[in-house]
């Protein structure tokens, strides 16, 4: 039913990067998510709101592998597209920015 670049696909690999990330294979989770991202951006665009969740998630997955940097950055690229569908006042945007604080070592 769904080829490689299927939406779907891209859901499951959330799944199974956060799956792997829990057993602490931060490497398998950065490549699931990476391609997850790809595939979400080309499905509903750059800056829709699932694509902000992965987002969050990718910057987890380069924060445990040592790359603040990248982490830093693709928390604030999640929290300007939570901002802009949500509102700012909520509730996932403020845990973006409590993770971007912390990212910032606030």
């Amino acid at each position: 039913h769904y080829g490689p670049e299927h939406f779907q696909v891209a859901i499951m690999l959330d799944n199974l990067a956060n799956a792997h990330g829990a057993l602490g294979d931060q490497r398998t989770k950065r490549g699931m998510l990476q391609r997850a991202l790809e595939i979400k951006e080309k499905h509903y665009g750059p800056e829709h709101f699932q694509v902000a969740t992965t987002l969050d998630n990718l910057a987890e997955a380069h924060g445990d592998l040592g790359d603040q940097h990248a982490k830093r950055a693709m928390l604030q690229h999640a929290l300007e597209i939570k901002e802009r569908h949500y509102g700012p006042e909520h509730i996932q945007v403020a845990t973006t920015l409590n993770s971007l604080a912390n990212a910032h070592g606030a």
